[in-house]
């Protein structure tokens, strides 16, 4: 039996060791912290039993999880996999540290915002993307990149139950939380016109598995913020003030979203409280804005369009970024970015689009 170590008990640690031990592997979850290790068990326990039934992935009585403080105690490991802090030199500080003890595995990191060329330049050491949405037990997508070969990383996307992306080069955000925090950088501009319940029931009726902001409290607002400041660095269209001032408030509040019980909803357990919502709001600029990202990434040969359109089919339950183009009429969509791109200035309007329509 293989061994597989995760390196972080938070939001995503606990549950995608959850995955592993649902399929076999012998699991070790590690982190500094006590408390958040007893916090994982606890939710290994129950909730993430239940979330596995719920994604209709066949799941075992018990989940058998070694819980350790020990860093040593990964040295048997064949796959190791960190879902650490969102911090670039915490990352690399920490497979330093590992690739002495770790002689046998080979490295992941689930980033959601750094490339892992960058994590494996500083530590000495190759890592690859192995990058799972949120909430990850019941979403199905794993984002993979890095150099050599990919095939082992695939094997073990496949055999937890997820659907292995592999893109043809690697970038900050990777494809999803690119096209996502395009989206969230525009949500200044939307809320001019509706509120964040109208603007989340609106793309609910559109097919979207969550709505946008309740994305961001299922990710974490002190996550999100992260996120946004380090692709930021890469991509100055992203940054906004009205975002990052947004969620430096809540965050500094303590308002992270679901896992603190409020962000922009209050949450009860796993479920939203739910907010009155009289009318429903024109999304058009925002789905407009997904699509100018994802052409920025086919642009840039991150992905093809058929991957990207396989990514947000995933992810959102709704048709593929570019399917979703067509039905909405491209120059429909350039017309909505134009008049964004007027009034605000902003680069994350300008229409990258009319390059090809």
């Amino acid at each position: 039996m293989e061994t597989v170590g995760i390196a972080g008990a938070g939001t995503m640690g606990s549950a995608i060791s959850a995955l592993f031990a649902n399929a076999g592997y012998e699991v070790l979850l590690y982190d500094i912290s006590v408390e958040a290790l007893e916090r994982a068990r606890k939710r290994n326990e129950r909730e993430h039993l239940i979330e596995l039934e719920r994604a209709g992935i066949k799941r075992c009585e018990k989940l058998e999880i070694e819980y350790t403080t020990d860093l040593p105690s990964l040295r048997n490991c064949e796959f190791l996999l960190e879902t650490i802090r969102e911090d670039l030199s915490t990352k690399i500080n920490f497979f330093k540290k590992v690739k002495e003890i770790c002689k046998r595995a080979i490295f992941a990191t689930n980033t959601s915002s750094y490339m892992p060329s960058e994590i494996s330049k500083g530590a000495g050491v190759n890592v690859f993307l192995f990058h799972f949405s949120n909430p990850p037990i019941e979403m199905p997508l794993v984002e993979i990149s890095g150099f050599g070969d990919a095939s082992k990383y695939i094997e073990y996307a496949e055999k937890i139950g997820k659907k292995p992306v592999v893109l043809k080069k690697q970038c900050r955000g990777g494809v999803l939380n690119r096209m996502l925090c395009a989206l969230g950088v525009s949500l200044g501009y939307a809320l001019k016109f509706a509120s964040p319940y109208e603007i989340d029931a609106t793309v609910k009726q559109l097919g979207f598995r969550y709505g946008v902001f309740e994305i961001f409290d299922r990710i974490g607002l002190d996550i999100s913020l992260d996120v946004l400041k380090s692709l930021s660095e890469a991509y100055p269209r992203f940054s906004s003030d009205f975002i990052k001032n947004t969620l430096t408030q809540f965050v500094e509040a303590g308002k992270l979203g679901k896992k603190s019980g409020e962000g922009f909803y209050k949450w009860i357990g796993e479920e939203i409280v739910p907010e009155k919502v009289e009318n429903y709001a024109d999304v058009t600029t925002l789905l407009a804005v997904i699509v100018n990202e994802a052409f920025r990434i086919v642009e840039e040969g991150i992905a093809d369009k058929e991957t990207v359109n396989e990514v947000w089919r995933l992810v959102t339950l709704s048709p593929g970024v570019f399917e979703l183009a067509e039905i909405l009429g491209y120059e429909n969509l350039i017309a909505q970015l134009e008049k964004a791109y007027q009034e605000t200035g902003a680069e994350v309007f300008k229409p990258v689009i009319r390059k090809y329509y």
